[in-house]
């Protein structure tokens, strides 16, 4: 059957590798061992520019998350749109069938 194969290439194709759909996060540098109290330059800099880069990784995870999300409904809509057109190729075969 036609649909029930491609049912399935579906689900392995678009199978998730955790259930909750997630993808993991990279896990976060902590700064603590990097700041220090003598004013030094370098070390504030440091400091800025790990939490800029932190900053930056949350937003993209913010990105991410809706992007596979609209990858998600686009899969499922695409997934319905292929089973419906299974059905009216069904529909027209048999038609095609009774007129002749």
């Amino acid at each position: 059957n036609v649909i029930a194969t491609t049912k399935r290439q579906h689900q392995i194709m678009f199978k998730k590798s955790n259930p909750s759909g997630n993808y993991s996060q990279v896990s976060n540098y902590s700064d603590s061992d990097s700041s220090s109290d003598d004013g030094n330059p370098e070390d504030d800099f440091v400091a800025r520019e790990i939490r800029q880069q932190k900053m930056m990784m949350k937003e993209q995870d913010q990105g991410l998350e809706m992007l596979g999300q609209s990858a998600e409904r686009l899969s499922q809509i695409s997934f319905g749109i292929h089973e419906e057109l299974g059905h009216q190729t069904k529909m027209l075969n048999e038609m095609e069938e009774d007129l002749e």
